[in-house]
Formats: C-alpha cells, sequence, structure tokens
C-alpha cells in the first residue's frame, strides 16, 4: 500500500550544523506512528518541515503519491495540522472564535454569520463528544481541554495528518485516557496521526509503529507490538542498557534540607528527600515531571500543604520566598533574565540584593559594598566592564555568574538551580561545573542541581533523583549509573 506521507533523504541543517541527515519517514493512513529520540535528536526540525515551517535542504516530501513543497497554509490546505506543544490558541476569544479563526481571517467582507459559527462549532464538538459552551473563554479552560479544543480545531480544517508534539507533558494520567479514546477515533475515522513523545509506555499503549532518531539520522522503524521497551531505549541512546546501581543513604554527612511527606498544590502524593553537606543532588525527568514545581516547594514559591520541611534538623515554615531567603536557601530560576536579575540594574545591586533582604538595614556602607562586590566578581569570575555595568549587557555565563554570586554573597545553605546551563555555551558552562563544585567542597552547604540534560546530571551530581508524573521515582549513585538507566527511569508512567 502506498503510503499517505513519504518523505526520502531528507536533510536540514542551520548556520553550518546538519540537524537532519539523509532521513526516511513513512506515514500510513489510519496509523498512529510515534516519533522518538533524545533532546537534540531532530524531532522538532523534522515535525515542523512536516508543518511546513521549515524548508528543507534536501530530500522529497509526498503526500498521496504527489511531490509537495509547501508552507505552513499550504500544510493545512492539503490536510496536515501540527499540535505543538506550546498551544496556538487565542486565550481571550472563545471556543467558538478560535475554531472558526482561519475562516474568518480568509474571508471577505467585514459581516460574519455568527449563528453560522456557533453552529458549526457545535457540530465539531460533537464529533470529538467535547462537552464545552462554545461561548467559553479559552483562558478559563484547563491545559487538557485546551488540547481537546486543538485537535478539534485540527478537525475543522478538514485534517487527515494531524502531528502531536509531547500532546500529555501536562495531562494527567485521566486526562492522558481521555485523549487517547479521541486519537483511536480520529484513527477509526481515517485519520493518521503522527504522535511526538518522550513517554515510552504511552508509545506502546498508543502507537502502531515508531520512528527513532538518533543524531541528526533514522535508526530503525519499528512494529511497537513486537519491540521491547528496552530495544527501543537502546537505539535512541545507541548503547545497551545496563543495570544500576542505588544508594539512600550517605553516611558521614549530616542532612542540610529534608522533604518528610510533603504535598502541595502540584504533588498529590507525598514528596520525600534528603541533602546533605558537600553534596549536589541532580534532579532529572522529561518534561512536565515536576522538576520546577520541586523548586518552587522548596523556595517557597508554592506552599506546602501537608508534610514538613527541615533545614539543618529544624523545621521550617516557608511561607513566601523572602522566608526562604531569612532560612538560607538560594534559588537560580530557569528563567535567569524575568526571574532571576534585575536587568536594568548594575552588577553591584544584582549581586548585594538577597543580601539586602536577610538584612535588617536597606542600605550597606558604600566602601563595604564596594569591597564585598569586588570580592564577589573576583569568586565567581564574571566578565564585566566593571560593577556599574548593567547585566542586560553581559553575555548569557556572565548573567547566570551574577545571579550565582548573589546567592553566595547572601551566605546561602542550600542552592537550588534550575535549568542553570539553558542559553550558555559550552565553555561557560564548565565554568558553572566547577562553581558548583568549588561552593560544595569549601562549605557545608549543598546544591540541588534541576536538569533535563542527563549528561550534564552526571557529570555534577552526586546522587541522582528521577521523577516522573510528579512523584520521585528512583534514587541513584551518579558513579555507578549511567544514562541510560536514568532515561529507562523518567520514562516510566506512574498512575
Amino acid at each position: 500500500m502506498e503510503p499517505l506521507l513519504k518523505m526520502q533523504g531528507v536533510c536540514k541543517s542551520f548556520y553550518g550544523t546538519q540537524v537532519l541527515k539523509e532521513v526516511a519517514f513513512e506515514l500510513r493512513i489510519r496509523e498512529v506512528h510515534a516519533l522518538l529520540g533524545e533532546n537534540g535528536a531532530g524531532k522538532s526540525t523534522l515535525i515542523k518541515i512536516i508543518s511546513g515551517a521549515y524548508k528543507l535542504d534536501a530530500g522529497v516530501v509526498t503526500f498521496k503519491g504527489q511531490n509537495i513543497n509547501y508552507g505552513p497554509k499550504g500544510a493545512e490546505d492539503l490536510g496536515i495540522v501540527t499540535i505543538y506543544q506550546n498551544f496556538h490558541l487565542v486565550p481571550h476569544l472563545n471556543v467558538a472564535e478560535n475554531l472558526a479563526l482561519r475562516q474568518l481571517t480568509s474571508e471577505k467582507g467585514w459581516r460574519v454569520d455568527w449563528t453560522a459559527v456557533y453552529r458549526q462549532a457545535r457540530v465539531t464538538l460533537e464529533k470529538l463528544n467535547f462537552p464545552i459552551d462554545p461561548r467559553s473563554k479559552v483562558k478559563d479552560l484547563s491545559i487538557a481541554r485546551q488540547q481537546m479544543l486543538e485537535i478539534a480545531i485540527a478537525l475543522s480544517k478538514r485534517a487527515e495528518v494531524i502531528v502531536m508534539d509531547e500532546p500529555t507533558a501536562a495531562l494527567s494520567r485521566k486526562e492522558i485516557e481521555t485523549l487517547f479514546g479521541i486519537i483511536r477515533q480520529l484513527k477509526a475515522d481515517g485519520i493518521s496521526v503522527i504522535y511526538v513523545s518522550h513517554k515510552l509506555e504511552e508509545i506502546k499503549e498508543i502507537g502502531d509503529r515508531v520512528t527513532i532518531l538518533r543524531d541528526g539520522r533514522n535508526v530503525a522503524t519499528l512494529g511497537l507490538q513486537e519491540t521491547e521497551l528496552k530495544e527501543i531505549i537502546r537505539l535512541m541512546i545507541g548503547r545497551e542498557v545496563t543495570a544500576s546501581a542505588w544508594q539512600e543513604e550517605r553516611p558521614g554527612k549530616a542532612v542540610v534540607l529534608a522533604l518528610q511527606g510533603v504535598t502541595s498544590r502540584s504533588f498529590g502524593h507525598p514528596l520525600n528527600l534528603t541533602v546533605r553537606e558537600h553534596e549536589v543532588v541532580g534532579v532529572t525527568g522529561l518534561v512536565g515531571a515536576g522538576k520546577t514545581e520541586l523548586a518552587r516547594v522548596l523556595f517557597g514559591i508554592d506552599r506546602i500543604e501537608g508534610g514538613n520541611l527541615y533545614l539543618q534538623g529544624k523545621e521550617v515554615g516557608l511561607v513566601d520566598p523572602r522566608a526562604a531567603v531569612t532560612a538560607g536557601i538560594g534559588y537560580l530560576p530557569e528563567d535567569r533574565d524575568g526571574k532571576g536579575l534585575c536587568l536594568n540594574l548594575g552588577v553591584r545591586e544584582n549581586l548585594t540584593l538577597a543580601l539586602l533582604a536577610k538584612l535588617k538595614q536597606i542600605l550597606l556602607n558604600r566602601a563595604s559594598e564596594k569591597k564585598l562586590v569586588s570580592a564577589g566578581m573576583k569568586s565567581v569570575q564574571i566578565r564585566a566592564a566593571g560593577m556599574a555595568q548593567k547585566v542586560k549587557y553581559l553575555s548569557g555565563g556572565n548573567k547566570q555568574k551574577v545571579v550565582f554570586g548573589k546567592w553566595l554573597e547572601a551566605g546561602c545553605q542550600v542552592l537550588i538551580l534550575d535549568e542553570p546551563t539553558t542559553g550558555i555555551d559550552v565553555g561557560a558552562r564548565k565554568e558553572l561545573y566547577d562553581l558548583v563544585h568549588r561552593f560544595v567542597e569549601k562549605t557545608a552547604t549543598a546544591v540541588v542541581f534541576i536538569s533535563s540534560d542527563v549528561n550534564e546530571i552526571l557529570e555534577v551530581a552526586d546522587r541522582v533523583l528521577v521523577m516522573s508524573n510528579y512523584r520521585i521515582v528512583a534514587e541513584l549513585d551518579a558513579q555507578h549509573t549511567d544514562k541510560q538507566s536514568i532515561v529507562e527511569h523518567s520514562m516510566r508512567l506512574i498512575s
């Protein structure tokens, strides 16, 4: 049978770096075809070529046997619709308006038949068995309902192929089951689905075949029913999965931070963890696993609803971030520019900001401040024109050093780093790793290092906590584990 969509010899480069290398891919009619690969394997680039967002450099794409070369509108005209992980909805418009948006913007004239718009919206929603008022504002919908609305919009465009990019990243297990029911109905109605996800159990449950990308190449296309998960992981990683060593206790080191049975608005299942002095605890997992939410609990952004948090053996009530700073906890957020720095202030003001929050006085002696800032810049090796230079003009690596230095100057006991190497180059990453190690070696403090990059976690951490579905599912000794084991744990589904 001729495939519905076929790609041969597809190549794509960005600024001299080849991202896709002679990739082949086929999608059949009434098929759910999973697309797998590690971060950077080329999945996003491939689906953007399918959606028409990127032009290929070489290769051929055929749809229903015809060679095609299209942009995003051309893809939708053919019936190829992509639902990205970050939804393309207009939040302040209602459901019916979002469903009709393409039609409204393409029609000539100023008059809109709103009766027809709402009638068509109800018909489309009924096809999905989606019980919602077409007049509901999108901003008031849950993530799961927004996901369903995206699918409804795809159907309204007469889609024959729907590409779903990490569709369950923010969904609960019950919502995932609802989505899978919709996908099965789409398949029965003759619609094909390209399903991009890191969650292997999901792919085994919903998919027919899987194509695995590694380093920009198609390394295998397999039937999912007859292929074991370990074989899929081996093809993704490039090596066999080996057994891992476990470590639950690190005797001889005092506990600096501990969570006992902690719950919050994000964590319905109780969290337990310990962080010891002179230790870097790595926290990793897939998108939507709960890593950033853990950081928010540790820094008092999200209130603890149950359980206890202990710092140096004493129970601490973190009612807000100010209480966390006072207690000796520092936080380098994932959004460095938006939440970690005051971009229009100088290096001096940013470095002393957390220290001032802990002091009763609101002003520092100018000479003492200058001495303190000079020492801080030297300690973390900030390269700037001077302490008065506004941080918005610094490189990404130096901005990150300013945030890091801010907490060192404040004398924090626990430092939480959330995706600290995002947007910085390889050299700056190495410098940050060195700073982290010097920090924990020279003081009795500890670091919680959160990252989606497993290689980075293995390089930096003493102990690794793997998260999945808002739970810590594994605790591993970084010296006696490997990337495959971590990936395998991170892909576990917990109901």
